[in-house]
């Protein structure tokens, strides 16, 4: 089961095939640059990234079944046999509270996007 053979290679690559658990607020360098190969652990609970809103939001917004029945009106409205009147005019409707609804929920993720971003690790506020 266990090798008595010494290990080949430097000790700097034995280390890097090692779990070495540290705190992140070291004043090792070489421990740093190793720390720096890892993602950090850091706790995120907002619900959107920048890149993400639009797309998470429409979802979430879509599995309501009153904003899938206004959309397939709006669409029906556009074929001219079942017309009942300016087809631009049905999609004000359903664009508004789209866009209410994504409105509320930037609103509602920002306090929590600046609580996680105040929530740091000592070495990032610089205190050691």
């Amino acid at each position: 089961m266990y090798s008595l053979e010494r290990p080949t290679g430097t000790y700097k690559e034995h280390l890097k095939k090692r779990r070495i658990v540290v705190p992140s607020f070291t004043e090792d360098e070489e421990l740093k640059q190793l720390l720096k190969l890892y993602q950090s652990n850091r706790i995120r609970t907002t619900k959107y990234s920048f890149l993400s809103f639009l797309p998470k939001n429409l979802f979430e917004q879509l599995h309501r079944f009153a904003n899938v029945y206004f959309i397939f009106l709006a669409a029906l409205n556009f074929i001219p046999i079942v017309e009942a009147f300016q087809p631009e005019v049905s999609l004000i409707p359903i664009v508004l509270v789209l866009s209410v609804t994504a409105i509320k929920d930037i609103f509602e993720d920002h306090p929590v996007f600046i609580v996680d971003r105040l929530d740091k690790a000592p070495n990032e506020w610089g205190l050691t």
